[in-house]
């Protein structure tokens, strides 16, 4: 059997000095590295026993170089030389990046100080003879990788400017239907594969959840939306329109000789290491086949109820309303609102180590290792009725249903809860009073409605003003009133200013970054329980539900106007009717 080098074995004595961790540990754990045919520092580091940066500063002490906690951001004229002459996939696979690249020295950033071959190459690439390294740590090696790359990755613009001279547009090859290579590493120099990449690296990089590729009578305009709005990446001329819409589909495993009808598929990618789930829509259209692609970012996770926008009386409304043992809680509210989003925030205040949580949703969007979750597939037969039903028989505490569609769904959604489960799901009404009567009108008798559903949540989202160009300007209490927004703030508090974002470069002009909810929860108590099981229209379960001190989505999106977070034009925009205030 081999034994630890020279080397390794100064480096077990200056750990177990100075981390304090017994020699036959260490022993232990180079053996075991031996047998998983991986390094002494991936064993350490995988058994938890030392952390990287404390491994790779004793081994900078052992072999006499320095080990640097940073690495700074290089000139944009060496940046752009490191980047032409050294592929990214030869600095992710040997860990390395310039600590120092200037005219008269090279000092590279390493993970592991051999081999010198790897460096020499490196160098000579760089026209440089001598080099010297540095140690760091893996993640801040690939931090600056994946940021350096991305400053120099084209633009979706400068991609398809190749297209317009390009003298084969209708050659396509056959592409791999599972997109698994880093966009970041991609060699291909093929114009449309090209585009492609470009398109979804520009839109994942701007914050986008949709892109559009829409066909036109001349060229076909591709857009990405931001913020809930579309913006215009590119054109692309109109013999590049079917190989990049087939493009798409052999990225989503769809078939690229039907033309006449529409397809839905999905793929998933990787960009600068984090996930992207791709849910890829087609239908044809008189100038040609348009397609949508959604952007799922798997890397972002559960941002937490009190990040969404709520307010804090809401948020632990919301908290005790999932910790009930049943009953039904529904979020309302249209296409793209973040209903699915608030859905995991709230699942996610349950310990799902103590509860059997199961999900059925059509895609599933977040992929979360303690929950059961369905996929709706109706090629086989897998619907949101029969995936429930077949739910009902794993024993679940928390049922999480991603859309409630028909009658059949909501009559077992309704069934779960009077047999002691927690159900909860989405439905399309256009606020929380409404929702009761869309339930009745789907054929659930008002009384089962009454008794199991606990909570409804209506919800939008508006676009936050952007904090680098955000600047105030007067509005009188009289121009308050006529926008309906006086009744946000009381009148000695205004201080006689609104605000709105002016427009600069972060946010393209537009004055906005992000997006923020702006909600209304309705709680169905007694006084609302007996009204349901009386009438039949949705005025009268408002009124009496403002009476009990419910807020409507307008009135929190008037807060969110004097408090600076969005604008007038904002609350214009997405709440429509002044019967919510």
């Amino acid at each position: 059997m081999s034994e630890p080098s020279a080397v390794e074995l100064k480096l077990i004595d200056y750990l177990s000095e100075t981390i304090l961790i017994s020699k036959e540990n260490l022993n232990e754990n180079w053996y075991q590295g031996t047998v998983k045919e991986i390094s002494f520092r991936e064993q350490l580091i995988n058994s938890g026993t030392v952390k990287d940066e404390a491994y790779q500063q004793a081994v900078a002490a052992v072999i006499g170089l320095a080990y640097v906690e940073t690495i700074d951001d290089l000139s944009p004229e060496f940046q752009e030389k490191f980047t032409d002459q050294i592929p990214i996939r030869f600095t992710k696979r040997h860990f390395f990046f310039p600590y120092r690249f200037t005219e008269s020295e090279l000092v590279f950033a390493a993970l592991y100080p051999w081999p010198d071959s790897v460096f020499e190459e490196a160098a000579r690439a760089l026209g440089r003879h001598r080099f010297s390294l540095v140690l760091a740590t893996e993640e801040n090696i690939l931090s600056a990788v994946n940021q350096v790359y991305d400053r120099n990755t084209g633009s979706a613009e400068e991609a398809a400017e190749v297209l317009v001279d390009d003298a084969d547009l209708n050659y396509l090859d056959h592409f791999a239907s599972e997109e698994t290579e880093d966009l970041l590493d991609a060699e291909d120099e093929e114009p449309i594969k090209k585009l492609m990449n470009s398109i979804i690296f520009q839109s994942v990089k701007d914050g986008s959840s949709d892109v559009h590729i829409d066909p036109g009578p001349k060229d076909t305009v591709v857009r990405n939306r931001i913020d809930g709005v579309l913006h215009q990446i590119t054109k692309v001329p109109k013999q590049g329109h079917i190989p990049l819409v087939n493009r798409v589909k052999v990225m989503a495993g769809l078939d690229i000789s039907t033309k006449s009808q529409p397809q839905d598929g999905r793929t998933m990618i990787l960009l600068a290491g984090k996930k992207i789930d791709i849910r890829v829509s087609i239908i044809p259209t008189v100038h040609g086949e348009q397609a949508v692609l959604r952007l799922l970012n798997q890397s972002q996770g559960i941002i937490p109820l009190k990040e969404l926008g709520m307010t804090p009386k809401m948020s632990k409304q919301m908290d005790r309303l999932v910790q009930q043992p049943h009953g039904i809680i529904l979020v309302t509210g249209p296409t793209g609102s973040g209903k699915t989003t608030t859905l995991y925030s709230a699942l996610n205040r349950i310990d799902a180590d103590k509860k059997n949580i199961v999900t059925i949703e059509d895609p599933v969007e977040y992929r979360i290792a303690k929950y059961g979750q369905m996929q709706v597939n109706e090629k086989v037969g897998v619907t949101f009725s029969k995936g429930l039903r077949a739910m009902l028989r794993q024993d679940p505490d928390v049922i999480m249903i991603g859309e409630m569609r028909d009658a059949e769904t909501a009559q077992i959604a309704i069934q779960s809860s009077l047999t002691g489960h927690l159900v909860l799901s989405t439905i399309h009404t256009n606020d929380a009073s409404s929702t009761i009567i869309r339930m009745i009108d789907m054929g659930i008798e008002p009384y089962l409605v009454s008794s199991t559903v606990t909570a409804v949540l209506a919800q939008r989202l508006v676009r936050k003003i952007c904090p680098d160009c955000k600047e105030s300007y007067p509005m009188s209490w009289e121009e308050l009133e006529e926008l309906e927004l006086s009744q946000a703030i009381e009148k000695n508090e205004y201080k006689g200013v609104l605000w709105q974002g002016k427009g600069c470069n972060t946010c393209f002009q537009t004055g906005y970054q992000g997006r923020v909810g702006i909600f209304e929860l309705l709680l169905i108590e007694d006084e609302i329980r007996k009204r349901i099981n009386k009438v039949t229209d949705a005025t009268e379960i408002r009124k009496l539900a403002a009476e009990l001190g419910m807020k409507g989505i307008k009135f929190d999106c008037a807060v969110k106007v004097i408090e600076g977070v969005t604008t007038v034009d904002e609350m214009l925009r997405v709440t429509i009717t002044d019967a919510d205030m």
